[in-house]
């Protein structure tokens, strides 16, 4: 899961004007700035076969919100890696799916080949770069909750 812990004390300044509220009020509005951010992070969210931006989700309890993405990849995606060796067969598998080849394992087309191992030994020299998809939208995700406590309020 890739999550972003907010400071307290940023997010405190957000409720500070909000102290008037329900503990009960605070919550719904938390839930539904949280549930307003949703659509804007599947739209920031890079798109191959969709898990990534299908897997955004939040929860909210007691004493806490979380908001992150439950795909095993988006730690990856989020934060970037050092330079490995990914496995070959998924990497052919997009290699298929971004040339939109109709050729069929385990004969895959010398193009398909070609770019599964470029970026193979690209990620193997350089790592993955993160993309920092939430951590972009921090701002937006607060003012979300923000206007919600507003229209709670």
């Amino acid at each position: 899961m890739a999550n972003r812990v907010v400071k307290l004390n940023e997010f405190s300044k957000v409720l500070k004007e909000f102290t008037h509220l329900t503990l009960e009020k605070q919550r719904e509005g938390v839930a539904s700035g949280l549930a307003k951010s949703i659509p804007d992070l599947v739209a920031a969210s890079p798109v191959d076969t969709g898990l990534y931006s299908q897997s955004w989700d939040f929860t909210v309890d007691e004493k806490k919100a979380v908001i992150g993405n439950y795909a095993p990849h988006a730690p990856i995606i989020e934060s970037g890696a050092r330079p490995f060796t990914p496995p070959i067969g998924p990497l052919l598998a997009w290699a298929k799916r971004v040339l939109k080849s109709p050729s069929q394992p385990p004969d895959y087309d010398s193009e398909v080949w070609a770019l599964a191992k470029g970026t193979q030994n690209k990620i193997r020299e350089q790592g993955m770069k993160p993309r920092h998809v939430l951590e972009n939208m921090l701002p937006k995700i607060i003012d979300n909750v923000r206007e919600e406590l507003k229209r709670v309020g």
